[in-house]
């Protein structure tokens, strides 16, 4: 065996990746080629195209495109290796930013500019290089800056990806996209999150209604508080459709400044309590009312209930009249320990009687003297137990004493 043979037994065919951009073709590097290049000292392999790229390039020639400065009649050559490297990625046309040789050196003594970033609340700029100000306006200065981002921007830019963010609304399913846009511009503003926002839907209905004013839920109160657009959509979408009952601004601070009240139960005897609570407190105040209600406590409430009115005869006699003995009246007697019996009073029509009747002054027919006629016996005359008096009580006296009457 030759030495020749020998060294090229030691090296293996490789397949190297095609030198041209875009293709993920390879090439054969052979073992006696290998052998030969490691010999002539070139330790890195050789760049080549793959077969089919190279029958490619063989193929293309070169082509001038036009200067993209408008105005310019110049050109530039697009070669055919720039060509074979565009159809690796699928582009058939030229490249449209390029400029001819003359703007190019023209383009060297111009400056470049620096451009605040196009994000908002960003402090940071790019440059606009002069290649780029000489396709805008020939170098002249007159041709306005375009929007770009920041280099920090940017690199945040081509990192991030469009988020689906979930409604803002509570009750939704929905989502609405945080591109990257909005997130490049949340991180110059210092935002970690994104913000709320609603879904289509949400954003759709959000658009057909206006904040509405509402009354007041307070009896009495006339102010008005506003249902805005957003609690709207929620009841919309997710609900009866129909605005909640709810306060004016005015009556929940006056809310806030009052406190739930331990009052004493209306039944007599009874030690309990009920809880007069800021709610009424406020509409009793919106009605002009200022004292507290007289109400049962809860378990007067209940009791209550064993009892029902009961008519009761007058306590006068010769009346026929009735009066009605009420449950409360009965509880209260209960709590009192009075179990047993009713008691005395007087029906509606006797205390109407007493009630429109006045002492009236009497002549007594034996002496003359003033007799005062009460209103009471007015009324047990009324009722026929009774007689008018005649004589006052010294000559009913001496007339019983000598047994003549008048």
């Amino acid at each position: 065996m030759t030495l020749k043979a020998s060294l090229a037994s030691a090296f293996k065919d490789k397949r190297l990746p095609c030198r041209v951009r875009g293709c993920e073709k390879t090439w054969l590097w052979e073992g006696i080629e290998q052998a030969r290049w490691m010999r002539d000292g070139k330790t890195d392999p050789p760049q080549r195209m793959c077969p089919e790229c190279f029958g490619k390039f063989n193929e293309l020639v070169d082509v001038e495109v036009p200067c993209a400065r408008e105005g310019c009649e110049g050109s530039w050559t697009w070669t055919r290796g720039a060509r074979l490297a565009a159809l690796a990625r699928d582009r058939t046309e030229p490249p449209l930013d390029r400029l001819c040789g003359a703007c190019r050196e023209r383009s060297k003594k111009i400056d470049g500019v620096e451009v605040p970033c196009r994000v908002r609340g960003c402090d940071g700029s790019w440059i606009w290089r002069p290649e780029e100000r000489m396709r805008a306006d020939g170098g002249e200065g007159t041709a306005k800056p375009p929007a770009r981002m920041c280099e920090e921007c940017y690199q945040r830019f081509r990192a991030a990806t469009d988020q689906p963010v979930p409604c803002r609304i509570p009750q939704c399913d929905g989502e609405w996209i945080w591109s990257r846009a909005m997130q490049v511009e949340a991180a110059a503003a210092g935002q970690a999150g994104p913000p709320k926002r609603m879904c289509g839907e949400c954003a759709q209905v959000l658009g057909e209604v206006e904040d509405r004013p509402q009354p007041c839920r307070v009896r009495g109160c006339e102010n008005e508080w506003v249902w805005n657009r957003f609690a709207q959509v929620e009841a919309r979408r997710f609900g009866s459709g129909q605005p909640p009952a709810r306060m004016c601004d005015e009556c929940y601070s006056e809310l806030g400044r009052l406190e739930d009240r331990d009052l004493g139960c209306r039944i007599r005897g009874c030690d309990n309590t009920w809880v007069w609570t800021r709610n009424m407190q406020l509409e009793a105040k919106q009605r002009g009312r200022n004292k507290p209600p007289r109400r049962m406590c809860d378990r007067c409430v209940t009791e209550i209930n064993r009892f029902e009115p009961r008519a009761v005869a007058c306590k006068h006699e010769g009346c026929e009249g009735e009066w009605t003995w009420s449950p409360e009246s009965q509880l209260a007697a209960a709590l009192g320990g009075r179990t047993e019996g009713t008691p005395r009073r007087m029906c509606e029509k006797c205390a109407d009687f007493l009630k429109g009747a006045k002492p009236i002054e009497l002549e007594c027919a034996s002496c003359k003297v003033a007799i005062t006629w009460t209103r009471e016996h007015q009324l047990n005359v009324a009722l026929g137990v009774w007689v008018k008096p005649t004589l006052c009580a010294d000559c009913r006296r001496a007339s019983a004493t000598s047994g003549s009457g008048v």
